[in-house]
């Protein structure tokens, strides 16, 4: 087994399992987390693109729909609905069942669960959720080893560095260890093209989004301890520059990497009109603060979805730093 699958709580004999189970089964729905990232949208495309080699009738169900729009992502997805009766259910980078689309007509569906968040509590038939990795399409790739190499193609390869790339900001937190760089570079031998896929993370940003940006910057508070910052949008800033939220990705791993302080934080509001909150920190666990408000996530990034206005959600929070 590869690194991230070693010295973990499942076996080599699960991961064969999970692979027989796969193989008896054929209608398979892929599940990932509301508002998908990159990380959940790669991992549900190269799994889309096995699955249908090995002639399985998939589907991918996001809960709702993506705020950014990814290259790679799943062909044949439906927003928070199924369409087929499933076989076997696999959820990707989901933390819990909150934020997973999950009727109560699938609860009986045998599930493999594969993620990275620390705070996973997922009970699936077979649970992979190794610690320390850079993303679940890292654990993906290492699973799909074990199973079958010759089931990634140069497709399949794309996907899963750029759901890597995407968790790891481009190889620049935390989370980025020896084996992740080891998968990256498997996965280039494999005809994935690392400078394209970087060049597509951080080179497609419109001007307005550059100067919002810019803005935001420039209106960050800092907190009496000196150790976070924060930066403050509403939907009616968004509205005024003719942006969505989609183009807030991408900006706190920025701030976080240009801030010397330990904690950075983003507020925003959601068109529905809750407030999302993005932590990110050098050292301290931000997940322990993020499962105070009901979020969670990593060691040193996490997120809150809450009901509670985002001025009195600031003052909150930045009074716990």
């Amino acid at each position: 087994m590869g690194p991230n699958l070693k010295n973990n709580s499942f076996t080599k004999k699960d991961i064969l399992n999970s692979f027989k189970l796969i193989k008896k089964s054929k209608n398979i729905t892929l599940l990932t987390h509301f508002r998908p990232d990159g990380d959940g949208i790669s991992a549900c495309a190269a799994l889309e693109d096995i699955l249908l080699r090995l002639n399985k009738n998939v589907e991918t169900i996001y809960p709702t729909k993506p705020e950014f729009k990814f290259k790679r992502s799943s062909k044949n997805s439906f927003i928070n609905q199924h369409k087929q009766k499933p076989d076997l259910l696999i959820a990707l980078d989901t933390a819990n069942y909150e934020r997973l689309y999950y009727p109560k007509v699938l609860e009986n569906t045998p599930l493999i669960n594969i993620d990275h968040h620390i705070s996973n509590q997922l009970n699936g038939t077979y649970n992979f959720v190794p610690q320390k990795t850079s993303s679940t399409c890292e654990i993906l790739f290492e699973l799909i080893k074990e199973w079958n190499i010759k089931l990634i193609n140069k497709y399949t390869a794309e996907c899963l560095l750029s759901g890597i790339l995407y968790d790891s900001n481009i190889f620049q937190t935390q989370s980025t260890y020896a084996s992740t760089l080891r998968v990256s570079a498997e996965l280039m031998e494999l005809g994935a093209d690392l400078y394209k896929l970087k060049t597509e993370l951080i080179s497609n940003k419109d001007p307005k989004i550059v100067s919002l940006w810019g803005k935001l910057l420039s209106n960050i508070k800092i907190t009496e301890s000196g150790q976070a910052v924060w930066a403050k949008i509403t939907q009616e800033d968004l509205k005024k520059e003719n942006l969505t939220i989609s183009s807030l990705i991408g900006f706190n791993n920025f701030l976080s990497q240009i801030a010397d302080v330990e904690y950075t934080l983003l507020f925003y509001e959601t068109e529905s009109g809750q407030t999302k909150v993005s932590l990110r920190s050098k050292t301290k666990d931000v997940n322990k603060l993020a499962a105070k408000f009901g979020g969670g996530g990593h060691k040193n990034a996490s997120g809150i979805l809450s009901d509670e206005p985002i001025n009195s959600l600031i003052k909150k929070i930045t009074s716990l730093l």
